[in-house]
């Protein structure tokens, strides 16, 4: 790889440090340890190669490993989110099941009482003559389409 073939190199070229101790000095010890050595040019570009390579990889490595750690937290929220689709789903069907409940008793309720209704001669009155339409403005006509 890059860092076998930059030890090679710097081998060859004897550089003061090895290929690990360029990319991981600071930049100030970097530079003190490059001005101390009296390189030659191509020495020096060969040091500051390694070095660039060096950080390169490391920056790689680590900007993979926050990929990484990102799809991992996507795919735990992605989880979150569906446990909580399902949930929701569930209440839903619960509250349905609860409003087609009332619905019917509202229905029965409002039938019993329109039935009861009576003039002074006990006739039954109808429900248009009190302004009252069945089912019509109580909310049992069903769900809106949609």
């Amino acid at each position: 790889g890059a860092s076998s073939r930059d030890a090679r190199r710097a081998l060859a070229l004897t550089l003061p440090l090895a290929p690990e101790a360029l990319v991981n000095l600071p930049v100030e010890d970097f530079n003190a340890a490059l001005g101390r050595a009296r390189l030659s040019a191509p020495e020096l570009a060969l040091a500051r190669d390694i070095r660039r390579r060096g950080k390169n990889k490391m920056a790689a490595q680590k900007c993979r490993r926050r990929k990484l750690e990102a799809i991992a937290r996507l795919q735990a929220e992605l989880g979150r989110l569906g446990r909580e689709r399902e949930r929701l789903l569930r209440a839903r069907g619960q509250a349905e099941r609860a409003l087609g409940a009332l619905r019917r008793d509202l229905a029965r309720v409002s039938a019993q009482v329109l039935g009861a209704l009576r003039d002074g001669d006990g006739t039954p009155l109808p429900p248009e003559s009190l302004g009252l339409v069945p089912n019509v403005g109580l909310g049992l006509e069903g769900p809106e389409p949609g």
